[in-house]
């Protein structure tokens, strides 16, 4: 995979990735209202695979340390 491929690959989830948990942040009243009434939305489930991705592509396995950064 070309550098500029990779690149637009890791961009595009880590947007992903932040627009997921922003739509679990506006959807916290409805999910807070559905448990209430016996439903469960699986909204962790879908920001935790989005968020394996984005490490994966990232190719550190760490999201909280710096860029490029890897483990020898």
């Amino acid at each position: 995979m070309t550098h500029a491929v990779r690149a637009v690959r890791t961009t595009g989830l880590f947007a992903l990735h932040h627009l997921t948990v922003l739509a679990g942040i506006l959807a916290f009243p409805l999910v807070f209202l559905g448990r209430q009434a016996g439903l469960r939305l699986p909204m962790g489930a879908v920001v935790a695979r989005i968020h394996e991705a984005y490490d994966a592509a990232t190719d550190t396995g760490d999201a909280d340390g710096p860029a490029g950064e890897t483990e020898r």
